[in-house]
């Protein structure tokens, strides 16, 4: 494969990525990869945690013949703009650049772009199909209808849980910061109290700086709306592991788009898109992070996309494994 460092401009942020292309002559398939939340670069990784998701697919997928695009977030890794300060609307902006500047890309295909969402990405790669009718499909891990402050409220209650199991040195100094801050489900309701009173993009909570703007639009989706308008065929993969988006969406969202559809529900896999052969948790991510993605998850990507590219987007809707 051959990787090519290049600069997306988009409004006042200068977004730099990773044009991956395959080690061959011709015109290729090409994937656009859209993040999950929070300040996360090209590669999904961010301080303290090293994901490595979208250069592994991206490796992947050069050897099946398909380029792609990844890039860091606005303010992010190496890309100028505030993080804090921009909203989902950014977001789904910042993406739509880089989705026209992959279609004027050598050696890409223009006629056969696909856009890759992970998490929240999965809500913007629908999105931009809007915006893009063209898009031949969209390839979305771990994606989520169900209302993101019910999700919110769900995770929250995980976590308190999975404390309340922790045992040792480790449960107590958990114990003790709940009994200091507040349990999770306390503290979220008192952030997303303070973010619906203000209009300003960025609200300090406890001893941090939190992007209210980003916060306020993203609850305020409707993503049973964006799905229903969506005709673009569709690839949705989830695990059963997964804590933070329910896996169960995709079946969900699959009988909701007016576009063909085909659903992967990958036994023991994780929202970090690894296999856990533990119990599911969403505290054990710095150990999932260690453990290699789901070849499952890149090879199904892979087959998905050549054969859309190959049928001439023309997809039949379908059901796979797990429904």
């Amino acid at each position: 494969m051959v990787e090519q460092e290049v600069t997306i401009q988009s409004g006042d942020a200068s977004l730099s990525g990773t044009l991956c292309t395959p080690d061959a002559m011709g015109r290729f398939p090409a994937v656009l990869m859209v993040h999950g939340s929070g300040p996360l670069d090209r590669n999904e990784n961010t301080k303290g945690q090293a994901l490595n998701i979208f250069n592994a697919i991206a490796c992947a997928l050069a050897e099946h013949g398909i380029a792609s695009l990844r890039y860091d977030k606005r303010g992010c890794g190496k890309s100028s703009g505030n993080y804090l300060s921009a909203g989902h609307s950014h977001l789904v902006q910042d993406a739509l650049q880089c989705l026209d500047f992959l279609a004027g890309s050598d050696p890409v295909c223009e006629e056969q772009l696909f856009v890759l969402g992970h998490s929240e990405g999965c809500i913007i790669a629908p999105q931009l199909s809007q915006y893009r009718p063209a898009v031949a499909g969209l390839v979305l891990l771990c994606p989520f209808i169900e209302n993101l402050e019910s999700m919110l409220k769900k995770q929250a209650a995980q976590i308190e849980e999975e404390v309340e199991s922790i045992r040792g040195i480790a449960g107590f100094y958990y114990r003790t910061v709940f009994r200091i801050i507040g349990k999770p489900r306390e503290t979220q309701q008192r952030l997303l109290q303070k973010v619906r009173a203000t209009d300003d993009d960025v609200v300090r909570f406890a001893l941090s700086r939190q992007p209210a703007k980003w916060m306020r639009e993203i609850l305020a989706l409707d993503a049973d709306a964006i799905y229903s308008a969506n005709r673009t065929p569709m690839l949705l993969i989830a695990g059963n592991k997964d804590l933070q988006c329910d896996p169960q969406d995709i079946f969900r969202i699959a009988e909701t788009t007016q576009g063909p559809s085909e659903t992967l529900l990958v036994e023991g896999m994780t929202h970090l898109l690894r296999i856990d052969k533990n119990p599911a948790t969403i505290m054990g991510a710095a150990r999932q992070s260690r453990e290699p993605l789901a070849n499952v998850v890149i090879e199904k990507t892979a087959h998905w996309i050549n054969a859309a590219s190959g049928a001439g987007h023309q997809l039949p809707a379908t059901r796979s494994e797990g429904e």
